[in-house]
């Protein structure tokens, strides 16, 4: 009986190592850093689902530069539209609260929100510096998808009240 029970043990670890080791080493489809780098998708530099961009290893760690240093210098603002928020959030909530406190919350949320767009474009322009005009075409023939650490389109969940 003992050895039913070792035995059955000793399979079932084979079969889980199995699967494990069939994914491989990295993260992701490409491996470890995809065909761009750490942190870039299979496609080139997160843009649309086929897209490869062929970016030369100096553009891609151009591209990751700007991009860590807009994720830096958004950071702040992005934790204080967080909490703007929440405050809102706990605003409408609470049925004693002054409609005027209310506005002018949401004015601020308003106002962080367009910070951090006005931010965003200036990163876009950024980026379109770094690309080779064939590279801008092929974006716009395809369009960015999801890709380059964004989450889509819109605010997401956590810009609805």
């Amino acid at each position: 009986m003992k050895k039913i029970h070792v035995g059955m043990l000793v399979v079932l670890f084979v079969a889980l190592a199995a699967t494990v080791f069939a994914f491989g080493p990295g993260s992701g489809p490409a491996g470890y850093g995809g065909a761009g780098g750490p942190g870039l998708t299979r496609s080139g530099y997160g843009y649309g689902p086929g897209l490869n961009l062929n970016l030369s290893k100096e553009q891609a760690d151009k591209l990751w530069q700007l991009k860590e240093k807009h994720r830096n210098e958004t950071s702040a603002m992005r934790y204080e539209l967080f909490q703007k928020q929440n405050e809102l959030r706990t605003l409408y909530a609470n049925p004693g609260a002054d409609d005027a406190t209310i506005l002018a919350r949401q004015k601020e949320v308003n106002a962080l929100r367009t910070k951090l767009q006005d931010k965003a474009v200036q990163f876009k322009l950024d980026e379109r510096k770094i690309l080779t005009p064939e590279q801008l075409k092929q974006i716009n023939e395809y369009g960015r998808g999801r890709g380059f650490s964004r989450r889509g389109y819109g605010p997401g969940a956590c810009g609805r009240l």
